[in-house]
Formats: structure tokens, sequence, C-alpha cells
């Protein structure tokens, strides 16, 4: 399993280097394109939020790419975004129900005290049968 951390400001400008560095991560590792977009569309939509949760310091984002399945962490995220991700995901279209919809797995972990969001894509490699 391959693992790549990257930790950018918080502001919503920074958010285009994780893109960029899942998105070469995904190609070196032939993830079909619809798998990227939905990585890129959850990543984009969490970091978005991260950002208006209004924390101090940077985010960490942990990827680690396995032969069939993509994980990212991300963290820590502040109080607003965390009870957001606790929330059932109801009817409307919030960042739970885009996360649960685009993704295999999302949850929230604790980790040295803070709140991290755990996400989870599988994938079957590009040109595989099956």
């Amino acid at each position: 399993m391959d693992e790549f951390t990257i930790s950018i400001p918080r502001e919503r400008a920074f958010s285009t280097v994780a893109e960029l560095v899942l998105g070469g991560i995904a190609a070196r590792h032939d993830v079909t394109i619809d798998v990227l977009d939905d990585l890129q569309l959850a990543l984009d939509a969490l970091l978005d939020r991260i950002e208006h949760d209004g924390g101090d310091g940077n985010i960490s984002v942990l990827l680690r790419i396995a032969a069939d399945q993509i994980e990212a962490s991300l963290g820590p995220v502040g109080d607003a975004t965390a009870a957001e991700l606790e929330q059932d995901a109801g009817e409307g279209i919030g960042l739970r129900r885009l996360l649960e919809t685009t993704l295999d797995d999302v949850a929230l972990r604790d980790r040295d005290g803070e709140p991290w969001v755990q996400l989870r894509k599988d994938y079957v490699l590009a040109g595989a049968d099956g």
C-alpha cells in the first residue's frame, strides 16, 4: 500500500493542490476517470466545508492507495464539519449525502483528540476484467 501525506493551508485556493496530488497518484495507479471524478468531487466538497469551519492552522490529507481502494483521511476538522457528518444524511443535499453518494465509506474518527474524516473509494483497475 502506497501512502502520501500533504499539509495545506485551510484557504480554498490551496485545495487545488490536494486535488492535483490525488489526480497524479490516481493516474499512476491506473484508476478510472469515473473513480477519480468521485474522489475529487468528495474531496472538493469536504475541503470547502473545512475552510468555512474557521479553524486555524493547516489541514492534512493522508492518501493510501491499495490495489482495489483509495483511502483518504483529512483533519483536523472543525466542530461544525464534525457535527454535520454525524447527522443522518436525510432528504437534503448536504455534505453527508454527497460523500455517501460518491464514496464507499465515510467515517468520523478521533485522532490525537481531534476529529478527522476518513473516506474510502473501492475501484477496479482501468482495463481489468470484472
